[in-house]
């Protein structure tokens, strides 16, 4: 018996036309986690040293310096702590709603894209089985038209044209569990920092909210 060893592009071709839109998709879904990856990664390296930089700040009382070191320093914290002190003076409660939903705005801009890779998830193993459904399609057509010429493929033949069939599902799956790798390992990362912001935003409010009240006792008369 011979085996015959096709290469990958060669696999690829046997696969028909539905291997075009799932090699798009993987490269998107590829491209998306890189980027993803590496604004998760650039964030998570300044978070500690920004967090440390304007707690000391506040701390001292600096609030003025603090806001300075916000705008020179544009980071993901300090454009969350910038929005709270411009309400320095206000309700503890109005404070840190500024805080959250300058939060929202700075986690929409971590999730971006997460959804495109998540559709890609979803339509990955459907556009395999549309493809395998196109190739059985083709083969069943053969099937009837070889019946009528009175020259029914053979076993090998059919077989052949099976696993050429199949060869779009086995793609669809791949393309969906990479896509579902990079979404779940990024999800997880985000979700890390998420935390870390949110406990992050509780501890300066209430940085501000000592200072306020130290500031509110210092004015009261003697």
């Amino acid at each position: 018996m011979t085996v015959v060893v096709m290469n990958a592009w060669q696999v690829f071709i046997k696969g028909g036309p539905m291997m075009w839109p799932l090699l798009v998709l993987s490269v998107v879904a590829m491209a998306i986690g890189i980027n993803r990856l590496m604004v998760l990664a650039a964030v998570e390296r300044r978070l500690l040293t920004e967090k440390q930089a304007l707690l000391a700040s506040l701390r001292q009382g600096q609030l003025k310096e603090t806001l300075r070191l916000c705008e020179t320093h544009p980071g993901l914290l300090a454009r969350i702590l910038k929005s709270g002190l411009l309400k320095f003076g206000s309700s503890r409660d109005l404070i840190k709603g500024m805080m959250e939903e300058t939060f929202g705005y700075e986690f929409e801009r971590l999730t971006q894209h997460m959804n495109t890779l998540g559709i890609i998830v979803n339509i990955a193993p459907l556009l395999g089985l549309l493809g395998t459904i196109n190739a059985m399609t083709v083969v069943f057509h053969a099937v009837q038209i070889r019946s009528n010429a009175l020259s029914p493929l053979t076993a090998a033949e059919l077989a052949s044209g099976i696993w050429q069939a199949l060869l779009t599902t086995a793609a669809g799956l791949v393309v969906a569990i990479f896509s579902y790798t990079i979404y779940g390992f990024c999800a997880a990362r985000i979700n890390l920092v998420a935390s870390y912001l949110n406990r992050s935003m509780t501890e300066m409010t209430n940085v501000l909210q000592q200072i306020a009240e130290l500031q509110s006792g210092q004015e009261e008369p003697v």
